[in-house]
This record gives C-alpha cells, sequence and structure tokens, in this order.
C-alpha cells in the first residue's frame, strides 16, 4: 500500500488520545462523614492511584475512528492492483521517437530506444501499438496492430537522422493513426531531448482528438552544450580573380539551460577553399553568445569551388561546418539589338545599368540590325530588341531557335515599331500583338497592378521599394492563349507580359527603355529591375548553400542529357529525375557536396543541415502539453513511469479513502450510542 498525503499518517497518533484519556480521568470520590479513622486499616497510596482500563469496546472504538480518518486523509491506494487494472484495460500507441540530429548528442538516442523498448515491453500482446519516427519528416515505420516482437525489432534499427524537430507535425500525425481505434485508451508516447526549436509557437496550436493522452518522454542531457556554425552569407557566384565582398560566418554557442553553459569556450575557425586552409582565426565565446567573423580578400580559381568554415574545440561535432560553393563564371554575354540613329543610342540608360557595380555580371553587347550576325547568337545568354524595325527574317528565325532552346528574350516595342509589321513578322516569337501607339490621358498613366508574387517583382514587393512609374505613350497590346500580365497600367492596359517559347521566356514591355515614352530609367528601380528579368530569363540562379531535405534542381547539359550527379558520401546518385523546364531535380539527402559531371565542366552544390536544431535550449514540456491538450495537463508527470498511470490517478481510480471515511462515520455513531447507554445505567444504577 502507498499514501498520497503520507504526512497525515502522524494524525494516527491521536488514537492513543483515549486510551490517555481513560487512564488519566479520575472519578470524583463522594465525600462521607466519618467519626474516626482509628479503627481503619492502613494502605499504600499507589493502589488508591492505580486505574483499571474499563469498557473496552467504547475504547478500542474510539481509538479506530480516529485511526481511520488518519488514513481516509492520507489517501492510501495499491499500487500493483492499479497496474494490474491498466494492463486488464486494452489500449492502443503510437510511440514518436524523435530522429532529429541533436540526437546524436552522446548517449541521448540510446536512452531513447531504451524508453521505447520498455514502453513496448509494458504493452500485452494484444494491445495495438505503432512505431514512428520523426524530424521535420514523418515515417511510419510500423502501422498500428497487435505485437511487440515486431515492434522491437525496427526500434533496434532505427537510427537518428539529420533533420530538424517538429513536433506539432508528429503529434498530429499520431493523432490521425488513432482516430479509428475502437478502444477507449489512446496514447501517444513522445520521446525526445525536448529543444525549443522544435516548437514553431507562430503555427496553428494541434488538438488531440477525444480518448487520446499524450506522455512526453524527457530524455535529454541537461547539461549538453553545442558550439555550432549556424549561417553563412556570401556571394555564391563572382566574375573576378578576387572575392571583393565579405562571407560572413555566424558561430553560437548554446546550453541546454542558459546556466549550463557558461564557461568561455576556446575554439579555431577556419575557411577552407577546395579543402585548403585560406585563413584561419582564434576565438573564444562567453557563456551562451553568438559570434559572427568575416573573410575576404582571398583569391578563387574559375569554375565551381566548394568552400567550407570549420569550428574545432566542441565535442558534438555534428554542426561545426557549414559548406558553401562560390562560383567564378565569366560575365553573362547580353545582345542588344536597336535601330541605327544618329545621336545617343537608345540603349544608352540599358547599357548603364548593366555595367554598374564592381563585380558586374553582365557583358552587354550593343548592335544595330543589319549588324547582327544570326550564327553569333549562341555565344549570348539574353537577346533584348530594343525598339528595332525591320528584322531581317533570317534574323527573326535564328532568335526564335536561340529562344526555343533556352535562351531569354526581352523585347521593347516604341515608336520604331509598326504594328502590322512585327506582328507578322514575330507572331511566334512575341508573346503578344500590338495594336495602336496611344498617348496617355492627362499626360501620363501609371503602373498599379503589378504581379508582386512573381520572380521579377517579389523582391521589390519584399523590400518595400515598388515605386509607380509614369508612361507617357505604349502600345495597346493583345497577350497571347500561353502568355500571361506580370504588369499592367491603372486602366488595365498590359505594360509588361510573359510568354513561353520552347525552354525559353520572352518578356515583351509595350512602352520603352529610355526616357522617351516613361521615367523608368530615371527611377532607382530600373538598375536592379533589369538585372531581375535578365536573371528570370537566364534560368537558374547560383545558390550557395541548400538545407537537407530540399528539392534540388540543375540545368541540363548543352546536349539535353542529364548530367553524372555523386553523392557527397561517395558513389552515383541514381534518383535524379528531368523535368519540363529542361533541368534535373533530386531531394538533398545527405550533408556536403553534390558533384554534377558535365561535359565540359564540374557543378558542386552544397546541402547543409537546418542549423534551428543547433540550438539546444530546453522547451517546457508542460506548455507544449498543456496547449496541445489543455485537459490532460498530468501527461508529463507520467513520462518517468513509462506511460503508465500517475499515483493522482490511481489513488483516483481506486478511492479507497471513501469507504474508510464512511467507516470512521458509522464508528463514531457506535461510539455515540454505546456511551450514552453507559452513561444511562450508571445513572440508573
Amino acid at each position: 500500500m502507498a499514501f498520497l498525503n503520507p504526512l497525515f499518517l502522524i494524525g494516527a497518533a491521536a488514537a492513543a488520545i483515549p486510551i490517555l484519556v481513560h487512564l488519566v480521568r479520575r472519578t470524583k470520590a463522594r465525600r462521607i462523614q466519618f467519626a474516626s479513622l482509628m479503627f481503619l486499616r492502613r494502605i499504600e497510596q499507589k493502589t488508591i492511584r492505580r486505574r483499571k482500563l474499563r469498557n473496552i469496546l467504547l475504547l478500542a472504538l474510539r481509538c479506530l475512528a480516529f485511526l481511520l480518518l488518519a488514513l481516509a486523509f492520507a489517501r492510501p491506494y495499491f499500487p500493483g492492483r492499479a497496474g494490474l487494472a491498466a494492463a486488464a484495460e486494452r489500449s492502443s500507441s503510437v510511440i514518436l521517437l524523435d530522429v532529429s540530429y541533436s540526437m546524436r548528442y552522446p548517449g541521448v538516442f540510446e536512452r531513447a530506444r531504451k524508453e521505447a523498448r520498455s514502453i513496448i515491453n509494458a504493452a500485452s500482446e494484444s494491445d495495438p501499438i505503432a512505431l514512428a519516427l520523426f524530424s521535420t519528416d514523418f515515417e511510419l515505420v510500423r502501422p498500428i496492430k497487435p505485437g511487440r516482437a515486431e515492434a522491437l525489432a525496427l526500434l533496434d534499427q532505427s537510427e537518428a537522422g539529420l533533420g530538424a524537430t517538429d513536433y506539432l507535425q508528429a503529434i498530429q500525425a499520431a493523432d490521425s493513426i488513432l482516430k479509428d481505434e475502437a478502444v477507449t485508451r489512446k496514447r501517444i508516447h513522445v520521446i525526445s531531448d525536448f529543444h525549443e526549436a522544435g516548437w514553431n509557437r507562430a503555427l496553428p496550436q494541434v488538438r488531440l482528438s477525444k480518448n487520446v493522452e499524450l506522455f512526453p518522454v524527457d530524455v535529454g542531457d541537461r547539461k549538453a552544450v553545442n558550439l555550432a556554425v549556424t549561417e553563412v552569407k556570401s556571394e555564391p557566384t563572382i566574375y573576378t580573380q578576387k572575392y571583393a565582398g565579405k562571407v560572413v560566418a555566424r558561430l553560437s554557442y548554446s546550453g541546454a539551460t542558459p546556466s549550463e553553459a557558461t564557461d568561455p569556450v576556446d575554439a579555431v575557425a577556419e575557411l577552407k577553399l577546395n579543402d585548403l586552409v585560406v585563413e584561419r582565426r582564434p576565438i573564444r565565446l562567453d557563456g551562451v553568445s553568438q559570434k559572427t567573423l568575416e573573410f575576404t580578400g582571398f583569391n578563387v580559381p574559375e569554375g565551381s569551388n566548394r568552400a567550407a568554415i570549420d569550428v574545432t574545440g566542441d565535442g558534438f561535432t555534428f554542426d561545426n561546418r557549414f559548406s558553401f560553393t562560390i562560383n567564378r563564371r565569366p560575365q553573362i554575354k547580353v545582345l542588344a539589338i536597336e535601330t541605327a540613329a544618329r545621336g545617343r543610342s537608345e540603349s544608352f540608360f540599358l547599357q548603364q545599368a548593366l555595367l554598374a557595380g564592381e563585380t558586374n555580371p553582365y557583358g552587354l553587347t550593343i548592335k544595330t540590325v543589319g549588324s547582327v550576325n544570326p550564327s553569333e547568337l549562341e555565344s549570348y545568354r539574353a537577346i533584348v530588341i530594343n525598339d528595332a524595325a525591320a528584322l531581317p527574317q533570317g534574323l527573326i528565325a535564328s532568335i526564335k531557335q536561340f529562344v526555343e532552346r533556352g535562351g531569354g528574350l526581352i523585347i521593347a516595342a516604341a515608336r520604331h515599331t509598326e504594328a502590322g509589321e512585327f506582328n507578322n513578322a514575330m507572331q511566334q516569337i512575341a508573346p503578344a500583338a500590338l495594336g495602336e501607339v496611344v498617348q496617355a490621358r492627362g499626360g501620363y498613366a501609371l503602373t498599379s497592378q503589378i504581379r508582386t508574387e512573381h520572380p521579377i517583382f517579389s523582391p521589390f514587393a519584399s523590400s518595400g521599394r515598388l515605386a509607380a512609374i509614369r508612361v507617357y505613350s505604349y502600345h495597346r497590346a493583345t497577350p497571347g492563349d500561353r502568355a500571361s500580365v506580370i504588369a499592367a497600367l491603372d486602366d488595365g492596359t498590359p505594360l509588361l507580359i510573359e510568354g513561353k517559347v520552347g525552354m525559353g521566356k520572352a518578356l515583351m514591355l509595350t512602352s520603352t527603355l529610355d526616357t522617351s515614352w516613361n521615367d523608368l530609367p530615371l527611377s532607382p528601380m530600373f538598375l536592379p529591375l533589369m538585372r531581375q528579368m535578365l536573371d528570370y530569363l537566364g534560368g537558374r540562379q547560383d545558390a550557395a548553400a541548400r538545407t537537407v531535405g530540399q528539392l534540388i534542381t540543375a540545368p541540363l547539359d548543352r546536349d539535353a542529357t542529364m548530367p553524372s550527379v555523386e553523392k557527397p558520401s561517395g558513389g552515383r546518385y541514381d534518383d535524379a529525375q528531368k523535368t519540363g523546364q529542361g533541368e534535373i531535380s533530386f531531394p538533398a539527402r545527405e550533408t556536403g557536396f553534390y558533384r554534377l559531371k558535365y561535359r565540359d565542366s564540374i557543378e558542386y552544390i552544397a546541402v547543409n543541415l537546418d542549423m534551428r536544431e543547433a540550438d539546444l535550449s530546453r522547451l517546457n514540456i508542460d506548455d507544449l502539453v498543456a496547449s496541445i491538450s489543455p485537459e490532460n495537463k498530468e501527461s508529463a508527470e507520467r513520462a518517468a513511469a513509462g506511460g503508465q498511470l500517475t499515483s493522482q490517478e490511481i489513488e483516483a481510480r481506486q478511492r479507497i479513502w471513501l469507504p474508510l471515511l464512511i467507516s470512521a462515520l458509522i464508528v463514531f455513531v457506535a461510539e455515540s450510542l454505546i456511551s450514552r447507554r453507559i452513561k444511562i445505567a450508571k445513572i440508573l444504577g
């Protein structure tokens, strides 16, 4: 037997009170007048004071009443019987085993498997059990069904992975698994190290279904500390030998609890390029803190280069490296075709926009219609037809082939462009048919209908720098069936139209790229807008790094064949698939560098961990349980018992205190009746 409130057992001492009262209480002797004591025999005083216990039944009842009261208030229960009762009650369980990479901390995953094994062994053979592994992904390795042997075997095969933690997704999935189970008790056991980063409080909260209980099992190391490279910002592509920008690395030092990571840590940070150390820095972090390092001014070889920031001096080395790529490439060649005219070139503002900056990615060539050699188009990445009239049929055919093979095309239609001639010559390339020239009423029209979600305009929308442009003149335009308007004037007239031609894209501006018909070239938006348009038309934009689990896309080879893909761990990657956009795609399942072998080059793609998991700050488990299951606030206490009933629940089920309290009241009533009868008998006697 165990007691919920054992301190009340002290009250059992009150059972001695009736005995003391019986022994100490003195009966008052009746005074009798007596003449002389000389004839009486003398006796010892102790014989006079000796008392005897009388009315044993009444004494026993009073002692028993106090004892029963003390036991009732102590709230007794039988743990063994509760365990048998719980075992006899059929239940369904889903075991959620955290396999995020923080579970690789020394000793943590071993404890997790041990706790899961205990939960499985505690279930009966008829109890349905499901086993699921979760991080940012959810994998049901064993559907819910009776039997322990298979569950134990699959548990032994489980390993911690590379993902971050997502508690809400896993609990919601487990709840859906239990929804159709026709049993009274449904249990979700979450076995994890419970870090704050795994609970996104901004997301809609999960609510458990009826009869589903949540049992968190904490296996985390409360003394765990971690030094990690959480972020690296860099220029993914450069066009000169010297890296003129800055590689900014952010390091963090965190602990399971703030008090545990107060000791300073000395470490060394290294910038590596193609496995060679470029620069080495000693660093010191005091307590729970972050540190930022900057590297610049180093030389970069041509082509795709593997770069990394490494730190040493930490016991948990799994997240001590951040990989990224630096690609040194030749400038992107852009051809602008315009009509021969005297004075300043109509591509003057375009030229100034594309040549600005120290690390200019574009090499612009401006040619008139008559000087363009159609056979040279393949050497360019994008072509701009800047209000050019009377294009030869041979040049138009070459431009069409250029776009169909994946090239980018920008068409600016203005005063030199005659609508009928243009429509006849460019109908298979242009995304829209041109109409008459319109002079805006009131002097100008404003751009007000812009698709801010489009890749060209999304950076402006997020930065709040999407200014309205004044347009004085424009062509009316009728978009084709496969075209879409991505920018329009305030009256709904299309201004920028996008169309698809084979594997390439074409953009059509119904006004000019100089100041004759609008003030766009005078706007601060002109330079980034032109670069956004060219980047969008150029296809894939380089990214310095990806995160494990993301879908990676890469271009096909020049002959439209798939490049060979090698995994970071070695060996060929055979799961890459062709897409309809002239690319290959494959999921990133490993960290490190994927190697893509093209016919005449090698490209690298860097993949890193989700660095949110590097923060070991502890999660308040009670808050998580209360938010998911407000009526099940005692679930956290069950973790220590491997998901068994808490002592409060066992005692509440048995309710032994109630019959004890009723018995005490009955004894008190019986004692009162017997005491009254004895008193009446004495009075009558």
